[in-house]
């Protein structure tokens, strides 16, 4: 029986054929998480923060509260089943408003501005590979892997899904690759000195949330699987499993990779640098050619992930009809075709108008509301079975002390958002004040689609 308390359509089955296994949910996962982030990440992190240890002990942190993040997923994913994962419990806690306002701002900033940010890399890597100058070379490089990935994807969901669990084994192979050479190429298995902190530079809580983001990127994406909830396998049980999983050995692998960088270059060395491999590898050549090879696949299976699993926000949004009703349409493969084509079309839109760092700035602030809500959700869920004198539901996962947790990742989202906008405002605030100001704009948004366009829909 559904779950009283909860919309009557929200555990209808939505026509859509559960294909995906526990291998291919965990690909989702880990494939989203490892791109970008993990090669430009750890030169931000030293940017901040000038001690070895303190810079391991923020990408373990990071680990931690992504693992939080998944727990908090699985009982939110476990109680809704349905394609789009946050949206719909955003529909089913607050209401259509709620839905409307995440959809399109999620469609905007995390699948478009987080395919870009991968993308705009991609084109830097690409270009130095195929040692192609010029203004517009990252950027052609960057909109051109965008419209690959995008064409595999909308093949179908069988393609794609395959296509990621080659690329995700592939990533995560050569990032150890990477971690074990920086050892050998370094001689020793120890990190490098810790820096000497800069003149007038005291000890804050600031920096560390500023060196905690750029590490949060690296994690992003290991609860997007929860998207593909409606077409996953034996869900209740393989979720949860596999949320959790992919959390875990994001943290390994990153641990160790990051612990092998430290013992190959010194924190001040990496401080701001692109790309910390090609720095170890700086004195040998054919290696260095090599990394470039394996970051611009790296970023290519992390788009893939994006295009894959997010777009089904923006098909959830559509198929309830809070956005066009072409972005709701499936293939006979089982792709979002429309949606994937948007997606793909605002990511080359933030490759080609915004650098890397503004991209990435852009995505975070957006994913501190958006985030925040759907941690509040499970409150909401919780309170709510309270109200009604409801045990909690037998077949949905538990997270451990639920509530507190949710809390806390709320706490966390809005310290890193006050630190974005107190960053961003020291230099001219622009990125800042134009997301904030789109957010604001989606209530105005609501209005007139409810107005004019919904009742041409019904």
């Amino acid at each position: 029986m559904p779950h009283p308390a909860l919309p009557p359509d929200v555990h209808t089955p939505g026509g859509l054929r559960r294909i995906l296994g526990p291998i291919s949910i965990i690909a989702v996962g880990v494939g989203g998480a490892i791109g970008s982030g993990i090669f430009a990440a750890p030169g931000e992190v030293a940017r901040t923060l000038h001690s070895p240890w303190t810079i391991l002990a923020v990408w373990l942190l990071a680990g931690a509260i992504t693992l939080l993040q998944t727990l908090v997923t699985a009982e939110l994913a476990t109680r809704l089943p349905r394609a789009g994962g946050e949206y719909q419990y955003l529909r089913a806690a607050y209401g259509e408003f709620a839905a409307f306002f995440f959809g399109w701002s999620f469609t905007v900033f995390i699948v478009g501005g987080g395919a870009g940010t991968i993308a705009a890399l991609f084109g830097d890597f690409a270009a130095e590979l195929l040692g192609m100058k010029g203004r517009w070379a990252s950027p052609v490089l960057g909109c051109t892997a965008i419209a690959a990935v995008a064409i595999v994807n909308a093949s179908g969901l069988r393609t794609g899904a395959v296509t990621q669990n080659i690329l995700t084994t592939l990533k995560a192979l050569a990032l150890v690759a990477i971690a074990v050479g920086a050892c050998i190429v370094a001689g020793r298995a120890t990190p490098m000195a810790p820096s000497p902190m800069p003149d007038g530079q005291s000890v804050s809580l600031e920096p560390f949330l500023l060196a905690l983001m750029p590490a949060f990127w690296s994690y992003t994406g290991a609860t997007d699987s929860a998207k593909l909830a409606e077409e996953v396998k034996d869900v209740r049980r393989a979720l949860p499993r596999a949320l959790c999983g992919s959390a875990l050995l994001l943290t390994a692998i990153y641990l160790l990779y990051n612990y092998a960088l430290l013992c190959a270059v010194a924190p001040q060395q990496m401080a701001g640098v692109r790309s910390v491999p090609a720095v170890v590898y700086a004195g040998h050549p054919l290696i260095s050619r090599l990394i470039l090879l394996a970051s611009a696949l790296i970023c290519l299976g992390a788009i893939s992930a994006v295009l894959l699993a997010n777009v089904r926000v923006t098909y959830a949004l559509a198929r309830d009809g809070l956005t066009f009703a072409a972005l709701g349409r499936m293939s006979r493969h089982q792709a979002p075709v429309a949606a994937i084509a948007v997606g793909a079309a605002l990511a080359a839109t933030f490759v080609w108008y915004r650098s890397f760092e503004q991209i990435l700035r852009i995505y975070f602030l957006a994913s501190t509301v958006l985030f925040g809500m759907t941690y509040l959700s499970l409150i909401v869920f919780r309170l709510r079975d309270r109200r009604m004198g409801r045990e909690f539901p037998a077949n949905v996962y538990q997270t451990p002390l639920g509530i507190p947790v949710a809390l806390f990742l709320i706490a966390i989202e809005i310290l890193i958002g006050v630190s974005i906008i107190h960053s961003d405002w020291e230099k001219d605030g622009r990125d800042s004040l134009w997301t904030l100001a789109f957010l604001a704009a989606m209530a105005v948004l609501y209005a007139v689609w409810k107005k004019y366009y919904r009742p041409v829909l019904s």
